[in-house]
């Protein structure tokens, strides 16, 4: 399985995440950006004992401007027995050989502490991310407008919905956060209407189509409205003065 899918949130262990190989790696992640971008290197130059990762400008919060540059890594801080071999004064003629060594090395060790940062909801998740991606629950067409991360968004909701089997408060949560545009009103617990407050488009479309599959039940009937203003009787929010429909 990919690291997407198996991807989880990582908490950090006492050292800002900025300071640890995989902070940047798991901003890429985040992102859904080829890793192979970040290069780490071991130099014989130390800035400081107490830091993992060094470079001049520490990638800030993963979304610096343009490709990573090679980030320095100071081995001696949590992997020096598995550089020691390859950390020497000598000049063996081999220093192209062990950079890339180096660099395969910490991708690997980077890509370890982002898995063993993971919890076991995170698993579940994953699991459910790799069965959208082969079509368990159809709409693969629709699933293609979601990104990595809002795959992953709505799995999370899913497994809420799986633990709860709240399927009404799930798809809330889901459409919270995948479609801040969306207003979703329950009418007298038989109807749903979704209020999308923008221009019908083929993106938005798609994903509330997708959430609609995942959490609301074939026996309830929904509607979609967009951009007009529409009053939904019960919810006084929705009854403002001028240009609204009953709904």
């Amino acid at each position: 399985m990919s690291g997407q899918a198996f991807l989880g949130i990582r908490q950090g262990n006492g050292m800002k995440d900025k300071n640890q190989i995989w902070g940047p790696y798991l901003a890429l992640l985040m992102r859904d950006e080829n890793t192979a971008k970040l290069h780490y290197i071991v130099s014989n130059h130390r800035v400081s004992p107490y830091l993992e990762l060094q470079a001049d400008d520490l990638y800030r919060d993963g979304s610096c401007m343009g490709a990573f540059s090679q980030l320095d890594v100071n081995p001696y801080v949590r992997f020096f027995s598995v550089f020691d071999p390859l950390l020497t004064a000598d000049n063996l003629g081999y220093e192209e050989f062990n950079g890339a060594l180096s660099d395969i090395l910490l991708h690997y060790l980077a890509d370890l502490d982002v898995r063993f940062g993971m919890c076991r909801e995170d698993f579940y998740i994953g699991f459910l991310v790799k069965d959208m991606a082969e079509g368990a629950f159809g709409g693969l067409e629709e699933l293609a407008f979601f990104t990595e991360a809002e795959k992953r968004t709505a799995a999370k909701w899913l497994f809420c919905f799986y633990r709860t089997g709240d399927g009404i408060g799930s798809l809330l949560g889901a459409v919270k956060v995948l479609l801040p545009v969306c207003e979703v009103f329950v009418r007298e617990g038989e109807e749903i209407v979704f209020y999308m407050r923008e221009p019908q488009g083929e993106a938005a479309e798609r994903k509330l189509m997708y959430l609609i599959r995942l959490f609301v039940p074939l026996s309830c009937d929904y509607t979609v409205h967009w951009m007009e203003t529409y009053g939904v009787i019960g919810y006084d929010e929705t009854m403002q003065q001028e240009g609204f429909l009953l709904a």
